[in-house]
């Protein structure tokens, strides 16, 4: 055994993008590939993958880890991630390169390419702060705040689809836990909450600082709720809070974001300008050209 390998206080120097782990599409078993160690870590492994990935140092006589473990272990945290998310399960492992930016008739989706060259961008942007932070494998940063998105327009362009992509990528790249969640399936456990009868019963307040707090969030189906007065409140409360943390969010709506200005006396309306990139989804709905697109 080499003793000069690196190690969990020595990370292994890795090439400029590669994270030390990649997805590998081939699927062996059940929805989806995997998430497994680059090639680059996979050679200084000699633990053979087998938990708690540990090895024999002749040199101090006494198990030490194996330098692959911090990469491990965020492959661990990953996939805990993508489960606790909200995605759907066939949702939980796509990324961009499985965003076409072509119909399968040939024609370009309109905005696609936009898309994925905005989320590279805001991908590569905190990247760069980490590596320039010195933040070693697996360390628990804070990221520097960055924009979200907007994503507005019609039913079947493809903006829950890509809102599904995004998350993913970030949960991915950054090894931070993000959050899915339809506004009126959210608004709906809320109202629970209050039911004396309910296992939720006392927990809204908690609900609230889960979604306000985690890192990335998705809220999609953006403007089906009722507008009370209820709503309206629990919803600027989140939107002002995760604004105030800097936390990224993500939205997904049918609605011209100039549509919000009377909402909530503006108040919504101003967070998200500030919070998000507004984007439209250009798109016609798929379903009319009778052909499979990236999704709904």
């Amino acid at each position: 055994m080499n003793d000069l390998l690196p190690d969990a206080r020595h990370p292994i120097a890795l090439p400029d993008h590669d994270l030390g782990y990649q997805y590998d599409p081939r699927v062996v078993a059940g929805l989806h590939g995997e998430i497994k160690l680059s090639q680059n870590v996979e050679t200084y492994c000699q633990c053979g993958g087998k938990s708690p990935f540990m090895i024999f140092n002749n040199q101090a006589e006494e198990p030490a880890w194996c330098p692959c473990r911090p990469y491990r272990m965020q492959i661990r945290r990953i996939d805990r991630y993508l489960k606790n998310s909200g995605i759907p399960a066939p949702f939980r492992y796509k990324y961009l390169h499985d965003f076409r930016e072509h119909y399968e008739d040939g024609q370009p989706i309109p905005g696609a390419y936009e898309l994925k060259m905005r989320l590279n961008t805001l991908i590569d942007t905190v990247q760069n702060s980490e590596s320039t932070s010195g933040s070693a494998p697996g360390a628990n940063t804070t990221l520097k705040p960055n924009k979200g998105f907007y994503f507005w327009g019609n039913p079947g362009g493809g903006k829950t689809y890509f809102s599904y992509i995004a998350l993913n990528e970030l949960m991915f790249h950054f090894v931070r836990p993000g959050k899915f969640i339809s506004l009126s399936k959210s608004f709906q456990e809320i109202r629970h909450t209050f039911d004396e009868d309910s296992v939720m019963h006392g927990q809204a307040l908690q609900i609230l600082e889960n979604l306000s707090t985690v890192p990335f969030l998705v809220i999609d189906d953006f403007g089906v709720q009722r507008n009370t007065e209820w709503e309206l409140e629990i919803l600027y409360n989140l939107i002002d809070s995760r604004y105030a943390n800097q936390r990224l969010t993500i939205v997904t709506t049918n609605q011209n974001i100039d549509e919000l200005k009377e909402l909530a006396q503006g108040r919504i309306y101003s967070r998200l300008i500030e919070m998000c990139y507004i984007i439209h989804a250009s798109a016609p709905d798929y379903r009319e050209r009778g052909v499979r697109r990236n999704g709904t």
